[in-house]
């Protein structure tokens, strides 16, 4: 571990948006009218690496009142890689970037992303608000404070869900898809897509959709005090659930949909209450399991 740089200038930021490598959010969320941006892509020093770029903005809310938000794609490898898109690399780029956001003050993260469906019954450009996951990648990435208890209950915030599910129907409603705010989010470890036989047994375990992005994330969120969630379109069907899936359909439904996605996670960002209702502060306590009562709020 190395020290952050104390020359530095760290931003500051209640909310964050997290941009998903496999949608076409590049130019999120700087297209946006609401958006005026501060800072463009900057790579700051921790102790853990340098983060992904991150690029510091306000997003205007519904009441007329600027927020500051921090803006990154923290699965999308580019010059900040730090030798590949591997389980030991990806884990330090995930503490740098959590370490990161502790430090600017967030304390709420909406997500982005692509996923391929499990089952039958969601189908590509469809949106899902998953409200629970199974982790099935490698344990590489560990904790910002070792030690620390980490409750995994309502893993997703129910508050930010439920404002991703309000926009999200307004643009299921406008697109003539559909949308769904309960499904449980399989991660697997990627660069290559899953064989029909791993897909199969995803399914058997209760997994809904899959992708190789969501965790670490959303316990990387709790670990620090931050609500999480996220909002997913479906790009395709997984390996061996219907005969074959069109590669070239999961193109065009990046190009044509999922560029809109950032701003359905921007729409929830916009429109959350200032005060939080939620308990997910509630499911994390700091210090080691033995001088700690599991469920109270560091």
């Amino acid at each position: 571990m190395t020290p952050a740089d104390p020359g530095q200038a760290f931003p500051t930021a209640e909310y964050a948006l997290l941009g998903g490598s496999g949608t076409g959010t590049e130019g999120s969320p700087e297209g946006d009218q609401r958006i005026t941006v501060r800072e463009r892509e900057q790579v700051f020093k921790t102790p853990y690496g340098p983060t992904p770029p991150i690029t510091s903005c306000l997003l205007m809310d519904e009441a007329g009142v600027a927020r500051s938000v921090l803006f990154t794609r923290p699965h999308e490898m580019g010059e900040w890689d730090l030798g590949g898109r591997t389980a030991a690399a990806r884990g330090h780029q995930s503490l740098a970037l959590f370490w990161l956001l502790r430090e600017a003050g967030v304390r709420r993260i909406v997500a982005e992303a692509g996923v391929a469906s499990i089952t039958q019954h969601f189908h590509p450009r469809d949106l899902i608000i998953p409200h629970d996951f199974i982790d099935f990648t490698p344990q590489y990435c560990g904790q910002l404070v070792p030690g620390s208890v980490i409750s995994m209950r309502e893993p997703f915030c129910p508050d930010l869900r439920d404002a991703l599910w309000q926009r999200s129907r307004r643009f299921a409603a406008d697109k003539a898809t559909r949308v769904f705010n309960r499904a449980v989010h399989a991660t697997v470890e990627g660069p290559r897509f899953e064989t029909a036989a791993e897909v199969a047994a995803l399914a058997r375990l209760g997994g809904d959709v899959i992708s190789q992005t969501v965790t670490p994330e959303v316990y990387l969120a709790r670990e620090i005090g931050a609500c999480f969630a996220t909002v997913e379109m479906v790009l395709n069907y997984a390996e061996g659930v219907r005969p074959e899936w069109d590669f070239d359909l999961l193109r065009a439904i990046v190009r044509e949909g999922a560029e809109e996605l950032g701003g359905v996670a921007l729409d929830a960002l916009a429109a959350l209450p200032a005060e939080a209702t939620c308990s997910c502060a509630h499911h994390r306590q700091v210090g080691p399991v033995r001088s700690a009562a599991v469920g109270e709020p560091a």
